[in-house]
C-alpha cells in the first residue's frame, strides 16, 4: 500500500476536500459512545477543575457529543446553557460582557470556580486532546496500522516529564494511552500526538 493510499483510508473524504486541513475532512470513526464517555471522563478528571458529580460529567458528555467531527470551540463551551446576567458576572469579578453559562459554572469545583474563564479553556482543551487522540487511534486501527510513534509536545510549555521520556518511542496502537498523559502537568498546552508507523498488515 502506498503512503497516499494509506492516508486516504485514514482520512476518508480527502479526495473531495482537496486535503484541506479542517476538522470536517476527517471521517467519524467507529468509536463507541462508551469509549467516548470514558475519554471525556479521563480528561475532565485530569483537568482537576470539575466536581466529581454525575451532573457535571453529563454536561461535558453532552457538550462534546459530536467533537471532534463537529468541533466545539472554546467560546461555544462557555456559552452552553443559560448565560449569567451582568449582576452575577460582577459578583464573580468578571466583566459584564463576558459570556459564561450557569450550567458550566455549576460543574466547577473550588479550584475551577476561582477562575472560571481560564478553567473552561483548560477543560475544553484537555477534552479536545483526548477525543482527537481517541479518533486518531481508532482510525489507525481501521487502516490496519498496528504501531505508532509518540511525538512529544513542542508548544511553548514544552513536554511534561513523562512525554519527554516517551518521545519518538514506538507504541502499539491497541495499548497507546490517551493524551494528554495522566501525569501531564499542563494538559491545556499539550500538543503530543501519535504518528502512524507504516508497517501495515497486508492480510
Amino acid at each position: 500500500m502506498t503512503v497516499l493510499g494509506w492516508l486516504k483510508r485514514v482520512f476518508r473524504g480527502g479526495e473531495k476536500s482537496g486535503w484541506a486541513a479542517t476538522p470536517g475532512s476527517i471521517v467519524q470513526s467507529a468509536t463507541s459512545s462508551r469509549d467516548k464517555a470514558e475519554a471525556i471522563s479521563y480528561a475532565v478528571n485530569l483537568s482537576g477543575l470539575v466536581k466529581c458529580e454525575p451532573d457535571a460529567m453529563a454536561f461535558y458528555e453532552s457538550a462534546f457529543a459530536d467533537h471532534p467531527e463537529r468541533f466545539l470551540t472554546y467560546k461555544e463551551l462557555r456559552k452552553r446553557g443559560d448565560l449569567l446576567d451582568p449582576v452575577a458576572l460582577k459578583a464573580l469579578g468578571l466583566r459584564s460582557n463576558v459570556k459564561l453559562s450557569k450550567q458550566l459554572l455549576a460543574t466547577l469545583n473550588e479550584a475551577g470556580a476561582d477562575d472560571p474563564i481560564n478553567s473552561a479553556n483548560v477543560i475544553g482543551l484537555t477534552i479536545s486532546t483526548a477525543l482527537c487522540t481517541l479518533r486518531d487511534l481508532e482510525n489507525f486501527k481501521s487502516a490496519g496500522v498496528n504501531d505508532a510513534v509518540f511525538c512529544a509536545s513542542n508548544m511553548a510549555a514544552g513536554p511534561c516529564g513523562a512525554a519527554a521520556k516517551m518521545d519518538r518511542n514506538s507504541v502499539r496502537v491497541s495499548k497507546a494511552p490517551l493524551l494528554p498523559l495522566g501525569s501531564c502537568s499542563h494538559p491545556d498546552q499539550c500538543s503530543c500526538r501519535y504518528l502512524a508507523s507504516f508497517a501495515v498488515d497486508r492480510a
